[in-house]
């Protein structure tokens, strides 16, 4: 007997392999006096947080991990380009959470924890399948029979995934202040086939 998991949905996982500087670490510190209250957790004002000149190097350095996302997942030879768009951080306390969402107009969605502890913090994706009209109770989970799963997250780890797939901050456990820096990520260049009138130019 063989099961096939058909149209797995990627989760990518990586570090940052290094340290944060003192002077990105002072750029951070100052978004949040300048935050406005979202949905459960608190968020920067500033949208575009990694345009700013003294994040150039973790800009490059997630754009790094997101070519690599492009490289061993996407696997395309359309001519394209993928671009970081919004960037913004999220400030958790104890006992805040932000609600199941997934990213619009976006390809794929990033999150790099800054600070973290993975006895206390995670990240929880949701299963792509909007409605279950059936509810049978689960006697042992496996991928195709959960709806949710958990990553603990802790300093300096980061994850992509496809910007469709929704997922949310449990409630905030423990009494440090979780910080993560948030991303978007579309392209430029052709896309589709020309021949297939499938062809769009984003430039």
């Amino acid at each position: 007997m063989l099961i096939h998991p058909l149209f797995p949905q990627p989760v990518y996982f990586s570090k940052l392999e290094r340290a944060l500087t003192k002077k990105e670490l002072k750029i951070i510190d100052e978004h949040k006096k300048k935050t406005y209250p979202n949905v459960g957790n608190t968020t920067s004002n500033d949208n575009y947080v990694l345009e700013n000149k003294t994040l150039k190097n973790l800009k490059k350095d997630l754009h790094t991990k997101v070519m690599d996302y492009f490289d061993k997942i996407v696997c395309t030879n359309n001519s394209i380009i993928p671009y970081i768009t919004q960037s913004w951080i999220s400030y958790t306390e104890t006992n805040q959470f932000h609600p199941r969402h997934f990213h619009y107009n976006s390809y794929v969605s990033g999150v790099f924890y800054i600070a973290a502890q993975k006895e206390v913090d995670s990240i929880t994706f949701c299963r792509p399948r909007a409605d279950e009209t059936i509810k049978l109770n689960v006697s042992k989970y496996n991928p195709f029979n959960s709806t949710t799963y958990l990553f603990p997250v802790e300093t300096g780890n980061i994850f992509l995934f496809p910007s469709f797939l929704y997922h949310r901050v449990n409630k905030k456990k423990g009494t440090n202040t979780r910080i993560s820096l948030s991303f978007n990520v579309f392209f430029k260049g052709t896309i589709g086939n020309n021949k297939l009138l499938t062809e769009l130019v984003l430039e």
